[in-house]
């Protein structure tokens, strides 16, 4: 259902604009039915070379330089290329218990002439692996990372996400913790998508643009 929903914001009402800085816009949805409150981060920027965006994704030991509220990243096991299971930890200032989440990655590529796109559907996956007594797992949590082509090396990114981390957290707490997430997600990955380790890369099972 996520993979579906429309990313324009543009043209859903529910979504509201929550903050607009350094290019990057974060916006909010509520649903009645849900305590939890669902953010999306969305920036345009140039990646002449489209590889570099496949290689920091696959570079899980530098994910925390990058994501949000990460500690650690890493895989559990894949079905093929376009179809992972990792997991990620978040380690929370005493005395909170840090937390882990276990998730599906599933790409999905669009090429239409209406739109040429690579879609991350993040599903969560608790079951994959035996629970860690360290760790509080979330119960519930989905996300989507959409890179779509605009033209002249131009590229828009949105980054959206909503969990629950179980436990003893009050949802204002979660929600007030969230809203920043796709921001900081967004601002660093513009950045670090630049670095030099991953320029001129090619990973034969997706077609995007690159050396």
């Amino acid at each position: 259902a996520v993979a579906d929903a429309p990313l324009d914001t543009d043209l859903d009402p529910e979504w509201k604009l929550i903050s607009d800085r350094s290019d990057i816009q974060v916006y909010m949805r509520h649903r009645e039915e849900s305590r939890l409150k669902t953010f999306r981060g969305v920036t345009r920027f140039a990646l002449p070379d489209e590889y570099a965006l496949a290689g920091v994704l696959n570079d899980y030991e530098n994910m925390p330089k990058w994501l949000h509220f990460v500690d650690d990243a890493s895989e559990i096991s894949r079905d093929g290329p376009l179809l992972r299971n990792l997991r990620f930890g978040t380690h929370l200032p005493w005395p909170l218990a840090d937390r882990e989440a276990v998730l599906q990655i599933d790409v999905q590529q669009k090429l239409t002439p209406e739109e040429e796109a690579v879609t991350m559907v993040l599903t969560n996956r608790p079951e994959l692996i035996p629970p860690n007594p360290e760790y509080v797992r979330f119960p519930e949590m989905l996300g989507v990372f959409k890179m779509r082509r605009l033209g002249d090396d131009q590229v828009e990114v949105t980054y959206e996400l909503v969990l629950d981390p179980g436990g003893y957290i009050p949802a204002w707490l979660v929600n007030l913790l969230m809203r920043d997430a796709p921001y900081f997600t967004l601002e660093r990955l513009r950045r670090i998508i630049r670095n030099p380790e991953y320029q001129n890369l090619y990973y034969d099972y997706v077609e995007v643009r690159g050396p």
